[in-house]
Parts: C-alpha cells; sequence; structure tokens
C-alpha cells in the first residue's frame, strides 16, 4: 500500500511539473502572436497622429499612414510610410515565428525578438516623426495609436527574451548588459537612420522626409572642392603624429615613472603630469592666447619685432596644435604604461639584475617587449579614430580664425561650420557619412595587417 501510494504521489508531481512546463511553453508562443495582431488591428482603429482644420481636431488612422489618404478639407496628402510598413511587417513576422516552429523553437525565438527589435525601431521612429511628416497642416501631435505600439513592441521583445532565457541561450548575467545595450543602441546604431539625409537635399519647409532625393550629389559637390582634400589630409596627418608622439611619450613617461622610487614623489609627478587632461579646451584656448596674443601675448612680447602674428600666419600652427595634444595625453598615456610596467612580474628584473644587466638593457630587453601587447591596443584604439578629430582642439584653441583653415579645418569642423554657418545640413551630413565609412575602412586593414603580423594582438 505504502509503495503504491508513493508511486501515485510521484505521477502527481510529474504531471505538475509537466504542466508547469506548458504554461511558459503557451505563453512564449501566443502572447507576442496577440500582441502582434492587436498591434496591427490598432491601425485600422487608435489615431496614430491628430490636427486641427477650422478650429476642430481631428485624428489620423495609422491605416492612412499605410495607405495614403487627404486630409484638412482635401487640401493636403498623407503619403505612405515606409517605417509604418515595416513596422507592420516587422509585425506579422512576429505571429509566423511565435506560432510556427522554424528549425529548432530557439531560431524562431531569435527571429521573434529581433522582429520584435524592428517594430519597437520603427513605431519609436514614427511616434517621434509623426509630426514632421504633415508640416502643411497646422498644430500636429502625436497620439495614442504611436504610443501604444511603442509599448507593445516592448511587451513583444520581453516576450522574446523571457523565451530565449526559458531555452538557456541567456541567462540572468547577460540581462545585465541590457542597460550598456540600450545606450549603444540609442545613442549610435539609431542615428544611423540619418545617413540618408546625405542623400537628400534638405528643404525646411518640405521636411526630412519630404525633402528632394538627390542620389550622390551632396558626395560630387563635396569631393569637386578643394575642401574634401584639405579636411582629409588634416584629419589623417594629425591623427597619424599624434598616435606616433602620444605612444612613444606615453612609453616614455611610464618607464620614467616607475623608476621612481619614492612612492610619495611618483604620485606627485603621476597628478601633475593628469592635470592637463582634466583641462577644458576652453580653458586651453584662453592659456593659449595669453601666449600668443598679438597685443599682450607673452611669447609676443618676447620676441619684440621678430614676433610673428600667430592667428593670421598659419606656418606655427601645426607645431602649436601637435604640442598641445601631446601636453594634453601625456598623463593618460603614460599612466597606462605605468599601469601595465606594474603588472610585470618583478622577479624577471631581478634575474636581470643578478646577470649583471644595466637598466638600459633591462629597459630594451624586457619592459618594451612586455609592453608590446599595450602598445598594440592602443594603437589600434587610436588607428580607431583616425578619421576623427578633437573639436576643440582643432575649433577653439585657433579661435576660428579664418585664415588659418588650411592647417586647422578637419572634418569635424568642417560640419560644425556646414551646419552652424553654411546651413547645409546634407552637406554636412555627406561629410560625415564619408568620415564612418572611410574610417571603418581603416579600421579593418589595420586590423587586418596586426593579425597577419601578430594574430595575438589582432582586434578581432
Amino acid at each position: 500500500m505504502k509503495m503504491n501510494s508513493r508511486k501515485k504521489q510521484t505521477t502527481e508531481i510529474q504531471n505538475i511539473d509537466k504542466t508547469s512546463l506548458r504554461i511558459p511553453e503557451v505563453l512564449e508562443r501566443f502572447v507576442p502572436a496577440i500582441l502582434a495582431v492587436v498591434a496591427v488591428a490598432l491601425l485600422f482603429v487608435l489615431p496614430y497622429a491628430t490636427y486641427q482644420y477650422k478650429q476642430r481636431t481631428f485624428g489620423i488612422l495609422g491605416r492612412s499612414f499605410l495607405l495614403g489618404t487627404r486630409i484638412a478639407g482635401g487640401r493636403h496628402e498623407v503619403g505612405q510610410s515606409t517605417v509604418l510598413w515595416i513596422f507592420t511587417v516587422a509585425m506579422i513576422v512576429v505571429v509566423v515565428s511565435s506560432l510556427v516552429k522554424i528549425g529548432k523553437r530557439v531560431i524562431s525565438d531569435e527571429i521573434m525578438t529581433a522582429a520584435g527589435i524592428a517594430g519597437l525601431v520603427a513605431s519609436a521612429f514614427m511616434a517621434s516623426n509623426v509630426g514632421s511628416m504633415l508640416e502643411g497642416v497646422k498644430k500636429t501631435t502625436v497620439s495614442s495609436g504611436a504610443v501604444v505600439s511603442v509599448i507593445l513592441s516592448i511587451l513583444i521583445i520581453v516576450c522574446g527574451l523571457f523565451s530565449l532565457r526559458e531555452h538557456k541561450v541567456l541567462c540572468s548575467l547577460d540581462f545585465m548588459i541590457l542597460p550598456g545595450l540600450l545606450y549603444f543602441i540609442i545613442n549610435n546604431y539609431i542615428p544611423m537612420f540619418g545617413i540618408y539625409i546625405a542623400f537628400k537635399k534638405i528643404d525646411y519647409s518640405k521636411g526630412l522626409w519630404g525633402s528632394e532625393w538627390v542620389g550622390f550629389d551632396n558626395f560630387k559637390y563635396l569631393f569637386s572642392t578643394t575642401d574634401a582634400w584639405v579636411i582629409t589630409r588634416n584629419t589623417l596627418l594629425y591623427n597619424a603624429v599624434f598616435i606616433v608622439l602620444g605612444i612613444v611619450s606615453g612609453l616614455v613617461v611610464g618607464i620614467c615613472l616607475s623608476e621612481v622610487a619614492r612612492k610619495a614623489m611618483q604620485k606627485f609627478y603621476q597628478t601633475s603630469i593628469l592635470l592637463p587632461q582634466l583641462i577644458s579646451f576652453v580653458i586651453v584656448s584662453y592659456i593659449v592666447y595669453a601666449f600668443l596674443s598679438n597685443e599682450t601675448g607673452l611669447i609676443t612680447k618676447a620676441l619684440g619685432a621678430a614676433a610673428p602674428n600667430f592667428y593670421s600666419d598659419k606656418t606655427w600652427w601645426p607645431f602649436i596644435l601637435i604640442f598641445i595634444n601631446v601636453w594634453k595625453q601625456l598623463g593618460y598615456n603614460g599612466i597606462i604604461f605605468l599601469s601595465s610596467i606594474v603588472g610585470i612580474d618583478y622577479g624577471i628584473y631581478e634575474a636581470a639584475r643578478v646577470d649583471g644587466a644595466t637598466r638600459w638593457q633591462i629597459i630594451w630587453k624586457i619592459t618594451i617587449p612586455q609592453l608590446k601587447p599595450t602598445i598594440m591596443t592602443l594603437f589600434l584604439l587610436q588607428v580607431g579614430r583616425i578619421f576623427y578629430s578633437d573639436f576643440g582642439l582643432f575649433y577653439q584653441v585657433p579661435l576660428n580664425a579664418g585664415a588659418l583653415y588650411d592647417v586647422t579645418n578637419t572634418i569635424d569642423t568642417y560640419v560644425y561650420r556646414a551646419l552652424m554657418v553654411n546651413n547645409n545640413i546634407s552637406l554636412a551630413s555627406a561629410a560625415s557619412t564619408y568620415q564612418a565609412i572611410v574610417g571603418f575602412a581603416i579600421v579593418l586593414v589595420v586590423n587586418l595587417i596586426v593579425r597577419k603580423v601578430d594574430k595575438e594582438n589582432a582586434m578581432f
């Protein structure tokens, strides 16, 4: 009797366990599908935007952005929204992938999660730009439909992540990266959609979407002028010098700091050389002006009649900018190398001294070879930004002097001036796109070369 009762209890527990295991499976399969169906259905029910016409407020349903319609007494037309079509297709993919098993169940869950993310990006973009799609209509605002679509997309993504966790694809630790991942998505990846501005001639009266598509005309104009050559030359050459001098000077300073025996003095030197890194370029520009000013500059007064007009003579500025950059980065690079030197096994130095090695031999034969991974890592990281320049160094320090543009104009300052001075958002976007694509290509090429020479020190 006892054996039968135990078997019965065991069978009941197993049945309960099976039932409890089925519940998440049902949730992960049907809940996302229901949410996606509701999201598509709300396109035909809820307004995505509102506008005022003859002192009355009207709503524009989501289907109007899908199919197009005329509003405000038939005087304005709502065009078909590509973004909302992407959202609709993404929701259909969610339904199919959640109800139909594609290969392993995990593949379906991954597709569903990816479609949910695509739907979230599209719905968020729609919600933030719906007003600009109706430029000719007064007092346009986003309405409940766009907000609800964003919320439903987020819930679909949560369901997808929960399902992947149930299938052991994700663990609890993976969710710790979500804040950082969201930062990169919002700050780095979503703005990449703005690349389409480089292929349009922006007319503010028509809005970003309604402006004329001009293809590669902005790039043709950019490269037909001498500006493209000047900004590319300055950006690449300055950064190449900054990389070489920065690594060499940092290596020298790091080795010198490691040779200081007294800890108190070592900390004093570290703090002293790190201070320039903490000073804003606005302050640096005033310091430079105090030395180079035509009327009261310290160097100008010291040279007397032989002093050049520094802010109209471009001869000296390549050396001035290089000196300022090395001065500011010296402490940071030196401390990086010092931290790497501290990690070297001290027994190697003791063995070298016992064998009679001089201090120079120890540095040349032990310290520098041990720092090779650090040197390669810094080199690759800085090459990754070789097509980007420090805006403060090239714009604020020379005080935006027009006579110095030939030696101070870089891609970043060119983009800023195209936006703020010329008000040419299309040309600025074309220059930024050129900067991003060529910079990415340079990173790939340099990493490939490093991988051929020393595979262990390559980034990927």
